[in-house]
């Protein structure tokens, strides 16, 4: 129990971290930015939640059987995917709530900006009718996405998992990290614990 609560607090440090600094950043491009600019950093900011929650959607639903079976035959890919698979709880906790739950709120963050920058041009009803349709706009996209994106991650789960697979075998072999299906470094084909 102590490890797991140290693991908590961890994720909640980082998490409160990565938000303040992402909601600062983005708050003040959206803020010093032309208004569709902030529009688009805003829908990149959800579409960044949505795609995370169907990635950690997918580790949790996808079947390990065919992901070994591939990564036995040497698949691009698939021992990154299988590892992906065998630290599921972990990957749905960070891909659905750390990730899911600072996109969600350094949006707000955006959207708040937005709608003082309308305010601040428009005043009046107009800036009310704006606040009220931003955050609703928000929430209906960031919603409808994610439940779109559900259903996509488990009626395809090992193919979403082993499109992940693929980018973290790319990013391990640009950068010369890579570890093997139980997370261990390795070196020249060789697996070991440091």
């Amino acid at each position: 129990m102590p490890r797991d609560f140290g693991r908590i607090i961890a994720v909640g440090l980082w998490t409160f971290a990565l938000s303040a600094a992402l909601s600062y950043l983005s708050g003040s491009a959206a803020g010093n930015l032309s208004p569709w600019f902030s529009v688009a950093v805003l829908m990149a900011i959800i579409a960044t939640g949505i795609l995370f929650d169907i990635v950690g959607t997918a580790a949790a639903a996808a079947s390990e059987a065919p992901i070994n079976a591939m990564a036995a035959n040497r698949v691009y890919g698939a021992s990154e995917a299988l590892r992906l698979v065998r630290n599921s709880p972990a990957v749905a906790s960070i891909c659905n709530d750390v990730v899911g739950d600072i996109c969600g709120t350094v949006s707000g963050a955006v959207g708040a900006t937005i709608i003082l920058r309308i305010a601040a041009s428009t005043g009046g009803w107009l800036a009310e009718s704006a606040s009220v349709l931003v955050i609703a706009l928000i929430s209906a996209v960031t919603v409808a996405g994610k439940a779109i994106g559900k259903r996509v991650a488990i009626e395809s789960a090992n193919d979403v998992v082993l499109s992940v697979g693929r980018i973290i075998a790319t990013y391990e072999r640009f950068t010369g990290r890579s570890k093997d299906a139980k997370g261990r470094k390795r070196n020249n084909g060789r697996s070991s614990k440091d």
